[in-house]
């Protein structure tokens, strides 16, 4: 009985992710039992791993636990103290200097600390972004997935990440432990979840319209009214046309959030005119749809919406960089956004010379350009992987240029700089499944082929007639 209110209290908070509690209950939540030694939870980003283990702990009163996180913890000595002063409540503050609780500079002395402060208690310790634990000493990570072991407590590690377990086995192995997966949300888990955060999103808009000091008084108490109005059909049918158009590029549930409540306002703009065109679903879409367009190429470069709504300032801004490039990165450059822009299936007919005529009749070229802006609007930027890039960036360049150390760096650099957007777990980018997406705008690749003397819209199959 106790299980089900429980389990019914996180899921209305966080729906959809009732299999993860349920799961880690059976592991953790029975104060008569031993736990485990480790588990480990793996899943892509912003999916509820960290934050609804950390809501069963709060509510599992029989465990003593620390949530640390390993990327802020840039040596191994930090993390011990870390974990140290969380269990023990302590947060160091100007009045102790920022001193921790117990100075723990080697694994033996944590071990020492654990048992001097915890023997009695059931603990559990998670450790976030734990892929950091490779890049620490060799000891580190097999130790804490030994913890229980060496320690002699009742003690279990939950390691959360992003990538296999199997990634991190070193050469002489590791002890097994239970894994649980998380799978990425549902376009319709996604719906519903932002359906439920409605009132926010209403919130949140009266909020900024009430900031808005050119806004007479009548008007805004007038808008402020129809807000309030809002019903949830309505807001359904503005998620259903958002996340139509992102959902296939994007299934960040913390940035999708956050696009739906910056486009929010301009689909409500028809309807602060004259309240009647909230049923009109099709006259919304016609006059979000830009705004929507221009979040959507964008939506990788991680910009506010002021930038969003400034998009010569954008342009600008990237064309700087861009500027500064080598030769080689600019078409590759050029390469990832007609990788991410053009189908694959189309490689061959753009950037082969033999491969055969294809007749064009008049009928088909104007369907294509009428359907072109309304099929780039939808679909937005496709992932690519390595192999492609580099097939198109030897197909496009004049010269033969030969694939170096120095070529597979400026990849590197292009996803440093936030061109290319990483779009799989995969460590090493050269991977074979490392996949990518270029999320500039089509202006800005234009200037840089104008740069290097190269025609873009040739190869964008949604610009030729």
């Amino acid at each position: 009985m106790q299980y089900r209110r429980l389990l019914l209290r996180i899921a209305s908070q966080y729906p959809c992710r009732e299999d993860l509690v349920d799961s880690l209950y059976q592991f953790i939540g029975y104060s008569d039992e031993i736990l485990p030694e480790a588990i480990y939870i793996s899943g892509p980003p912003c999916c509820g791993k960290t934050v609804i283990t950390s809501a069963l702990l709060r509510y599992l009163k029989h465990l003593r636990y620390a949530v640390v996180d390993c990327l802020e913890c840039y040596s191994s000595k930090v993390l011990f103290e870390d974990i140290i002063d969380s269990l023990s409540y302590h947060e160091p503050t100007y009045e102790n200097s920022f001193a921790p609780l117990a100075k723990c500079d080697t694994m033996k002395s944590f071990l020492a600390e654990l048992r001097k402060g915890f023997a009695q208690d059931t603990v559990v310790i998670v450790l976030k972004n734990a892929e950091k634990l490779r890049d620490m000493d060799a000891n580190i990570l097999p130790t804490f997935l030994r913890l229980r072991e060496l320690s002699g407590m009742n003690v279990c590690c939950i390691l959360i990440g992003q990538i296999p377990f199997e990634k991190f086995y070193p050469k002489t192995g590791l002890p097994s432990v239970h894994h649980i997966k998380v799978p990425q949300y549902t376009k319709e888990q996604i719906e519903m979840i932002l359906l439920k955060d409605s009132h926010r999103m209403g919130q949140a808009l009266k909020e900024k319209i009430s900031a808005d000091s050119q806004i007479p008084e009548e008007e805004l108490q007038k808008r402020l009214e129809i807000i309030s109005s809002f019903n949830l059909d309505f807001f359904r049918n503005y998620l259903s046309t958002f996340l139509h158009m992102f959902y296939r590029v994007c299934r960040n549930l913390i940035q999708l959030r956050m696009v739906a409540d910056e486009c929010f306002e301009k689909y409500c703009e028809p309807v602060f005119s004259d309240p009647s065109m909230s049923s009109n679903a099709n006259m919304l879409w016609r006059n979000v749809s830009g705004t929507l367009k221009a979040a959507l190429e964008t939506l990788y470069t991680r910009l506010n919406a002021s930038s969003i709504e400034n998009s010569q300032n954008r342009e600008m801004k990237d064309f700087i960089q861009i500027v500064e490039l080598p030769f080689y990165a600019k078409y590759l450059l050029i390469a990832g956004y007609l990788a991410s822009h053009n189908p694959a299936k189309e490689d061959k007919r753009l950037f082969l010379k033999n491969h055969g005529k294809q007749r064009k009749r008049l009928k088909s070229v104007n369907a294509k350009a009428k359907v072109a802006e309304k099929t780039m609007l939808l679909q937005g930027p496709a992932t690519f992987s390595v192999d492609r890039l580099l097939a198109i960036f030897h197909a496009i360049i004049e010269q033969k240029v030969c694939l170096t150390c120095d070529l597979l760096a400026q990849i590197s650099t292009l996803v440093e700089l936030g061109f290319f957007t990483r779009t799989t777990t995969d460590r090493n980018i050269l991977e074979g499944s490392a996949r990518f997406v270029c999320g500039l705008q089509v202006s800005v690749i234009q200037r840089i082929g104008e740069m290097v003397g190269f025609h873009v819209n040739r190869y964008l199959c949604d610009l030729m007639q």
